[in-house]
């Protein structure tokens, strides 16, 4: 038994490591989708950290004889020495020196040479002073020669540049390494990779419900609640539906067995005819619900006039996303559901409106 978990266990690391470096074939299931995305962040942080990386060694390339000696075996003072320039610049002050040395002219006529070069990320500075030999000259005194000195730094211009241009990367790098995806995201990722890399039969999720279709179900079978509660048993009192303030009060009850936030009685822009207040708002939805009570000398056409208001009213609420017109009839007045449907849809144009009639007739 150890022995075949061991053997199992194996095959799912594997199949991991299989999975994550495999891209001959497509994505057809959401945990591949998921490793392909791993797989691409990884190459990202990966070329993001090379890409940090890239300057600094470039940099240090470039000022590498800053670290050596400054001496005449340093490359950059080699360079210097070597240049046309620096030839020139001493031509002048060697062919003086000679004359010197062979007693033609005074100590007067000579002098150093100083001047700055730069070589790549470094500046070369040179100084070349006379300094007198342990030889004598025709006319008296001893011979001089051209001592150089030379001392390599950094740019300070690159320097700074460089370090702007290496922040700013150290900056990205730190927000594309370090700043993954939101904790529900990967939560997520790693529920389907547990999943995807399970020998178990995927269970599949249930389909949820958007929260009309959850009050719709439940204002279709109103009219049977209402006489559930109307008939109580041994004789006591049940619960009366006169208005619709007690339609309100069971709606309202209904609702929050379903929500958490409830708002009763939301305020709703006003207009030419008075304000109003819608009698339900699911802020988390947008979604406003208005009842309705048919009653005594009541006509159908009364009854549309006041939701084609209401439609006005509520559409003008900056979270109005959908309406719900819940119309508790028990008294048969809407004979004609489907026609007053159409009609308040089509006043409301793009907006959402539902029309829920208990008991259909």
């Amino acid at each position: 038994m150890a022995g075949t978990t061991e053997h199992l266990g194996e095959d799912v690391l594997l199949k991991w490591i299989s999975a994550f470096f495999d891209r001959s074939k497509e994505n057809d299931t959401l945990g591949e989708l998921v490793m392909e995305n791993r797989r691409w962040r990884m190459f990202a942080k990966v070329g993001f950290t090379i890409l940090t990386l890239m300057p600094i060694l470039t940099y240090c390339s470039w000022i590498a004889p800053r670290f050596e000696d400054s001496g005449l075996t340093n490359p950059a003072v080699l360079e210097v020495i070597n240049s046309e320039e620096y030839r020139q610049a001493t031509r002048e002050a060697v062919a003086l020196l000679d004359l010197y040395n062979r007693g033609e002219i005074g100590l007067d006529s000579l002098h150093g040479i100083q001047g700055v070069h730069r070589i790549g990320g470094v500046t070369v500075t040179f100084n070349l002073q006379l300094v007198p030999r342990d030889e004598p000259r025709q006319g008296g005194g001893n011979k001089y020669k051209l001592d150089g000195q030379y001392k390599v730094t950094v740019v300070t211009g690159y320097l700074i540049m460089f370090l702007t241009i290496e922040l700013l990367l150290v900056g990205i790098a730190i927000c594309v390494i370090f700043q993954g995806p939101p904790k529900a995201q990967r939560r997520f990722e790693e529920q389907i990779l547990q999943e995807h890399f399970s020998f178990d039969m995927p269970v599949l999720p249930a389909p949820q419900e958007r929260a009309d279709q959850i009050i719709e179900r439940m204002l279709l079978r109103f009219h049977r609640f209402a006489k559930d509660l109307k008939h109580r048993p041994r004789g006591r009192k049940g619960v009366q539906l006169d208005d619709e303030y007690d339609i309100q009060f069971l709606v309202n009850a209904l609702l929050r067995l379903q929500f958490d936030n409830v708002k009763p009685e939301e305020p709703s822009p006003s207009m030419a005819a008075g304000g109003t207040r819608a009698d339900f708002f699911l802020p988390e939805h947008g979604l406003f619900i208005e009842l309705k009570m048919t009653r005594d000398g009541m006509i159908a056409r009364s009854l549309a006039d006041e939701l084609i208001l209401d439609i006005a009213r509520y559409r003008a609420h900056p979270e109005c996303h959908a309406i719900i017109f819940f119309v508790y009839d028990p008294r048969g007045l809407v004979k004609n559901a489907v026609a007053l449907r159409a009609e308040l849809s089509e006043i409301a144009g793009e907006l959402p409106v539902s029309l829920i009639v208990s008991p259909s007739h």
